[in-house]
């Protein structure tokens, strides 16, 4: 587990991924409006999507950065996640290259290429996923789980694939969260969310 610092990768990826997202949506309307018909409406429509992630990207940059003093940890997702991200990234990889070199669309083709690393940084874990804060987790896209909110959790071990331990969070039957961590972490998360006031379960196998 790294120790408590300014989320500067994280802040840092989100402005770039502000500009480039803003960047392509004033693109986008351009190459619309040259192109018309129906083919100017789908851009028009990609625009839409490319202006939500700069304002997502947006948002979880200020959060992240108001909330300054976190510790990342170490979390993974399911290898079946992994291979669903890279096809989706290969599937958008290629529609963008098409599109640039083939039909002639550049700012939709860009759109595609970079969504495509958007996916990857976030989902491969170039950006740290998961952060640990004085008063809750929070997630790289900004959004928080307070310990005020929460009453118990579980920490299980898991055989198969790479071994890992299941985090889990919730209060009452509700589950707000679940996170693979590496081994390493644990100690340090059991012994904060004990501080905390959560009561610990038994973790399922």
């Amino acid at each position: 587990m790294k120790a408590s610092s300014f989320p500067r990768s994280a802040v840092g990826f989100h402005v770039v991924a502000l500009v480039f997202f803003s960047g392509c949506a004033a693109a986008l309307v351009q190459e619309s409006q040259v192109l018309g018909g129906r083919r100017g409406m789908v851009g028009l429509g990609v625009t839409v999507a490319a202006v939500g992630l700069g304002l997502l990207s947006l948002h979880a940059a200020l959060v992240l950065s108001r909330a300054r003093a976190l510790t990342v940890l170490a979390s993974h997702a399911r290898v079946g996640t992994y291979v669903q991200l890279l096809m989706a990234m290969g599937v958008l990889g290629l529609l963008g290259l098409h599109l640039l070199y083939t039909e002639g669309r550049p700012a939709l083709g860009t759109f595609c290429l970079g969504l495509a690393a958007w996916l990857g940084a976030m989902g491969l874990r170039l950006v740290p996923a998961l952060f640990l804060a004085g008063d809750g987790f929070f997630d790289s896209l900004g959004r928080r789980t307070r310990f005020s909110e929460l009453e118990w959790f579980s920490l299980g071990r898991q055989e198969g694939e790479v071994p890992r331990v299941l985090l889990q969070v919730g209060r009452g039957l509700a589950l707000h969260l679940e996170a693979r961590l590496a081994e390493a972490e644990v100690g340090a998360v059991r012994g904060k969310l004990l501080q905390a006031g959560l009561a610990s379960r038994p973790g399922r196998p």
